[in-house]
C-alpha cells in the first residue's frame, strides 16, 4: 500500500461518504474495499489509525461499472476504508521486535496474565451505571494555556475546551466494589510471585550455613546456577534482593499493558472547541466518555499496594528473634493496604460527566504510593541490616494473606450477581457486608485457630454469606424480571466470578508449576570451594522441604472442580444442540427476519445465486449449499456464548464454596474437610495440562489466521472498554477509534475539507455518510452515531448518517452483557432474550416476532429474488 500522491484529483462533487470498519479479524485496508493491494492508497491517519481510499484509476475504473455490479461505485460517492487492527494489538515489552517470535510469545502469554484485569473492567461497565448528578458538569474556566476556539494547540487537545469545575460525584457502591475488587487481584498477583521468590526459592530451596569449619549450603538441585550468589547470603540479605522479583513483575505488567496505550493526540471533533453539551442520557451519549481516563491514582495506589504488601511478608515472621522483623513495619503495610481501598473506593470515574476531582484526591493516589514504596525500603533495611538468623524464619504473611484476599475476591464476586437486580441505593451499599463477614471469619479462623465447633459454625457463616446473592439471583430467574439483560441481571458477578476463577488458576500455576520443577533433578556433592567460601550440595528434596502456602494447592483443585463443573454444563447447553443438529436428516435455512424482503438486484445477488444455481456432484447435496449450512452450524454454536460465559461462572461459583473457603480454613488436626487425595492428586496434571494449552495457544496465536482468533477476539472485545477500574487491564483502543472516526464523519458533513466558504455552505447541506460496519467495527460505529446524537454538532441537520451493519453481536451480545452501554433503551433496537439451548439459538423469538409482525399493517410480504427459485429465506428445507 501506498501513501496518496499529494494533489490526486478526486471523482466530481460526491456527496455521499460510504466508510468501512472492519471487524474483529482485522481485515487490512485493501481487504475492506475489496481491491487489490496496489490499488489502495492511505488518505488521511498514522500507523494507529488511518484511512483509505482507492486508487484515482482504480475509482475511475469501478465509477464506470454498470449498476449492481458487486465493485460498482456510485458517482456521487466517496469509499473509505478506516483501518484500526493496530490498535488493539500493539501492546508488547520493550524490545519485542528484536527479541522476534520469543517476544511475541511472551507478549501473549503476558496478554493472557492480563485477561482477569480485562474482566474487572467488563464487570464495571456491566453493572448499573448512575445518572449524572446535579452539578456535576459546571462552567469552568479554559484551560491555561487555551488559545482562541478553532485553533488547534499541543497536548493532543483542542484549544478554547472549558473543562468543568469540580463536580458532587459522589462514590458509588457497585463501582467502589468493583475498584476494591481489581486491587485484590493485583495483590493476589504479587502474592504468587512472592510465594515463588521469597518462599520457595527464598526459604526451602536455599537452606541456612552450616555452623561447620567447611561451612555448606543446601540448595536444591535444580536452582538456576545464577542463583548460586544468593546461597552465599545471609538470609536477610538474599530475601532483600529476592523482593525485587515481584517489584519488576508488576513493572513489567504496567509496560505491557502501557505499551499498546492508544494516544489520541489532535483528531478531536470541531464540536469539542468549547461546545462540549453537558451530559445528560446514556453514558455513550456523554462527550467525555471516550476521553482518556483520569485514572493515574489507580495505578499509584495498586503499585503502592503492591510494594507495602512485599514489605509486609519480608518482615512478617514467627521468629522475633531471628533480626529480620522491625516492629510495627507488618502493621504499617497493613495501614498502607488499607489506605489504598479507601482510595480507589471513594475514587470517582467521570462515567463520560468530565467533573473535575479536587487535586487533594488526585494527590492521594502518588501518596499511597510513596507510603508503599517507605514500607517496602524499611523492610529490606531490616533485611540487610539486621544478624543471621540461627533458624530459617518463616515468612507467615505468605500463608494468610493470598487466602483472605481469595475470600474477599469470591465474596465481592458473589455479591456481583444481585447488583443489577437490586433496585434501591441503599439495598446494593449493603452487599458489601458479604466480603466483610466472609473474609472477617475466614481471617479469624487462621489467625486463632479455634477448636472444632467454633471453626465449623465460623466458616458455615462466611459459606453462606457467599451463597447469599444466589436467592437474587434465582428471584430474578423465576420472576424474569431481567430476562432482556445477560444472565437475567447477573452480568457483573459472572465477570468478577470468571476473572476471579482464572487469577487463582494463574496463581496456583505459577506457583504449583515452580515448585513441581524444584522437587527433581540429580543430586550433586558439594564442590570444595576454598578461601572460606561455602560449599554448594544439591540434592533432590524432600516433598515437605519444598512446601509452598496450602492455598495455592487450594486453587488448583478448586480449578479441577471448574473444569469438571464446567464440561457437565457446557456438554449440555452446547454439546447436546449441536449433536441434535448435525444428526437431523434434513437441515432447515434460518428464517429471514420480519420486516425484511430480498431485492432481486443489488451486491447481494451473486452470493445467493453462487448458493442456489452450484451443480450437484452425482446428484448428491450441493456442495455450495452443505458450505453455507456448516456455517450456520457453527453460528449457532457459537451464539450460545451467554450460555457457556454463565456456565464457566457457575464452576467458578461451585469451587468456591464447595472445594476453595472450607479447604482454606483447614489443619492437619482439626480441619473441617479433608481434601480427598485423589483430587488434590489432578490439581498438579490439571494446571499441567492448562500450562501446556496456554502455550500451545500463545504458539499458534504468532502465527495469525485461524488459531489467533480465540485469544485475538477476547483481546479485541476486552479492549473495547475504557480502563476504568484496573490500570493494568488492556488498554481501550475504542477511546481514540471513536473520536477519530466521529471527527471524520463531522468534517466530512460540515464541509471541511472545501476552502471556500461559499462553495461550503452549498456542498455541506447535501452530504450524507453511510457507516458500513462489520463484527466489533459496527460496535464502534454505533459509538460514533450515539457520541453524535448526545452532542450534535451545532448549527447542522440531523438525519444524514445512516449504519450499514453485519456480522455484529450488538443486540444478543453486547446489548445484553452491557445494557447501560449498548441496550434497547440506549440503541433504540428491540430487545431479545438470551439464547435456546435448541439447535437454532434465536428460532424461537424469530417466530414470536413473525407471529407479531407477520400479519400486521405493516408487514412486508415475503418476496423470492428470482421467480423460478424460492428464496432460501423463505424456509423451505434445503434437500
Amino acid at each position: 500500500m501506498e501513501s496518496a500522491p499529494s494533489g490526486t484529483p478526486s471523482s466530481p462533487q460526491p456527496h455521499i461518504l460510504e466508510l468501512r470498519i472492519h471487524g474483529i479479524a482485522n481485515a487490512l485496508p485493501y481487504g475492506s474495499l475489496d481491491l487489490p493491494q496496489s490499488e489502495v492508497v492511505q488518505s488521511d491517519g498514522d500507523a494507529l489509525g488511518s484511512f483509505w481510499t482507492p486508487r484515482p484509476d482504480a475509482e475511475a475504473r469501478d465509477k464506470a461499472l454498470p449498476p449492481g455490479h458487486v465493485r460498482a461505485i456510485r458517482p456521487d460517492v466517496r469509499r473509505e476504508a478506516y483501518s484500526w487492527s493496530a490498535m488493539a494489538r500493539l501492546g508488547g515489552l520493550p524490545f519485542g521486535g528484536v527479541l522476534g517470535v520469543l517476544g511475541t510469545v511472551a507478549v501473549r502469554l503476558l496478554w493472557a496474565a492480563m485477561i482477569p484485569f480485562g474482566l474487572a473492567n467488563a464487570a464495571y461497565w456491566a453493572r448499573r451505571i448512575p445518572a449524572p448528578e446535579a452539578g456535576a458538569h459546571e462552567a469552568g474556566a479554559t484551560e491555561p494555556g487555551a488559545t482562541e476556539p478553532g485553533a488547534i494547540g499541543s497536548g493532543g487537545r483542542e484549544p478554547g475546551t472549558r473543562r468543568p469545575a469540580s463536580g458532587t460525584l459522589r462514590p458509588e457502591a457497585t463501582a467502589a466494589l468493583t475498584r476494591v475488587f481489581a486491587l485484590g487481584l493485583t495483590l493476589l498477583f504479587v502474592s504468587a510471585v512472592a510465594t515463588v521468590a521469597l518462599s520457595v526459592i527464598g526459604t526451602r530451596c536455599i537452606g541456612l550455613a552450616t555452623a561447620a569449619p567447611d561451612s555448606v549450603v543446601p540448595v536444591c538441585a535444580r536452582i538456576p546456577s545464577v542463583l548460586y550468589g544468593l546461597a552465599r547470603m545471609d538470609v536477610g540479605d538474599r530475601l532483600a534482593l529476592l523482593s525485587l522479583v515481584p517489584v519488576l513483575l508488576v513493572t513489567v505488567l504496567v509496560l505491557v499493558a502501557h505499551s499498546g496505550q492508544v494516544r489520541f493526540e489532535s483528531k478531536f471533533s470541531s464540536v469539542r472547541a468549547g461546545r462540549t453539551v453537558p451530559p445528560s442520557g446514556p453514558p455513550l451519549h456523554r462527550a467525555g466518555f471516550w476521553s482518556q481516563r483520569t485514572g493515574s491514582g489507580l495505578l499509584w495506589a495498586h503499585l503502592g499496594a503492591g510494594l507495602a504488601l512485599t514489605g509486609q511478608y519480608l518482615t512478617w515472621t514467627r521468629y522475633a528473634d531471628a533480626g529480620l522483623p522491625m516492629p510495627g513495619l507488618p502493621v504499617a503495610g497493613l495501614v498502607v493496604i488499607l489506605g489504598a481501598c479507601v482510595f480507589v473506593a471513594l475514587r470517582t470515574d467521570d462515567d463520560g460527566v468530565q467533573a473535575v476531582a479536587p487535586r487533594a484526591k488526585g494527590r492521594a493516589g502518588i501518596v499511597v504510593f510513596a507510603a508503599g514504596l517507605l514500607v517496602w525500603l524499611l523492610a529490606c533495611w531490616a533485611c540487610f541490616s539486621g544478624p543471621q538468623p540461627a533458624k530459617m524464619p518463616a515468612l507467615i504473611g505468605l500463608d494468610l494473606v493470598p487466602a483472605l484476599l481469595s475470600v474477599g475476591l469470591c465474596g465481592i464476586a458473589a455479591t456481583g450477581l444481585a447488583w443489577r437486580t437490586t433496585r434501591s441505593v441503599r439495598g446494593v451499599a449493603a452487599w458489601s457486608i458479604v466480603p466483610v463477614v466472609a473474609t472477617a471469619c475466614v481471617a479469624y479462623v487462621l489467625v486463632t485457630e479455634p477448636d472444632g465447633p467454633l471453626r465449623h459454625l465460623l466458616v458455615a457463616v462466611a459459606v453462606l454469606a457467599i451463597l447469599s446473592p444466589v436467592a437474587v439471583v434465582l428471584a430474578a430467574v423465576l420472576l424474569r424480571r431481567r430476562r432482556y439483560e445477560g444472565w437475567n441481571g447477573a452480568g457483573p458477578g459472572v465477570f468478577l466470578l470468571v476473572s476471579a476463577a482464572a487469577a487463582a488458576v494463574y496463581s496456583s500455576l505459577l506457583v504449583l508449576g515452580v515448585q513441581w520443577f524444584l522437587r527433581s533433578g540429580e543430586t550433586a556433592p558439594p564442590k570444595p570451594l576454598g578461601n572460606g567460601l561455602v560449599g554448594l550440595p544439591r540434592d533432590v528434596p524432600e516433598i515437605d522441604l519444598v512446601r509452598v502456602p496450602p492455598v495455592y494447592t487450594e486453587f488448583g483443585t478448586a480449578s479441577v472442580v471448574i473444569a469438571l463443573v464446567f464440561v457437565v454444563l457446557v456438554g449440555v447447553a452446547l454439546a447436546g444442540p449441536y449433536v441434535m443438529d448435525a444428526v437431523r436428516s434434513r437441515d432447515l435455512w434460518i428464517p429471514r427476519a420480519p420486516r425484511t424482503a430480498g431485492l432481486p438486484y443489488g451486491p447481494a445477488v451473486p452470493a445467493w445465486r453462487a448458493v442456489a444455481d452450484a451443480p450437484d456432484s452425482d446428484g448428491g447435496p450441493n456442495p455450495v449449499l452443505e458450505r453455507v449450512l456448516r456455517g450456520r452450524k457453527v453460528a449457532a454454536m457459537s451464539h450460545r456464548a451467554e450460555l457457556a460465559g454463565g456456565a464457566l461462572a457457575a464452576a467458578s461459583y461451585v469451587a468456591a464454596l464447595l472445594a476453595h473457603v472450607p479447604l482454606i480454613t483447614q489443619h492437619s488436626d482439626t480441619g473441617t474437610y479433608q481434601t480427598p487425595l485423589w483430587l488434590s492428586g489432578l490439581a498438579v496434571p490439571a494446571l499441567g495440562v492448562l500450562a501446556a494449552t496456554l502455550v500451545a495457544s500463545a504458539l499458534a496465536g504468532t502465527t495469525g489466521g485461524g488459531p489467533s482468533r480465540p485469544w485475538g477476539l477476547v483481546w479485541d472485545l476486552l479492549c473495547f472498554l475504557p480502563r476504568s477500574a484496573h490500570p493494568f487491564g488492556p488498554p481501550s483502543y475504542a477511546e481514540r477509534a471513536v473520536p477519530e472516526v466521529r471527527s471524520r464523519v463531522d468534517a466530512w458533513l460540515t464541509g471541511a475539507d472545501i476552502a471556500d466558504d461559499a462553495e461550503r455552505e452549498r456542498v455541506a447541506p447535501a452530504r450524507r455518510v453511510v457507516l458500513s460496519a462489520h463484527s466489533i467495527g459496527a460496535v464502534l460505529a454505533a459509538a460514533v452515531i450515539l457520541i453524535r446524537a448526545g452532542n450534535p454538532v451545532p448549527d447542522t441537520v440531523d438525519g444524514r448518517l445512516g449504519l450499514l451493519s453485519y456480522g455484529t453481536q450488538l443486540r444478543p451480545f453486547l446489548g445484553r452483557f452491557f445494557p447501560d452501554l449498548l441496550g434497547p433503551t440506549t440503541t433504540g433496537t428491540p430487545p431479545c432474550t438470551g439464547p435456546a439451548w435448541s439447535a437454532d439459538p434465536w428460532g424461537g423469538q424469530v417466530r414470536a416476532a413473525r407471529a407479531a409482525v407477520g400479519s400486521g399493517p405493516g408487514a412486508v410480504p415475503a418476496a423470492p429474488l428470482t421467480p423460478e427459485r424460492p428464496e432460501p429465506g423463505s424456509g423451505n428445507r434445503s434437500r
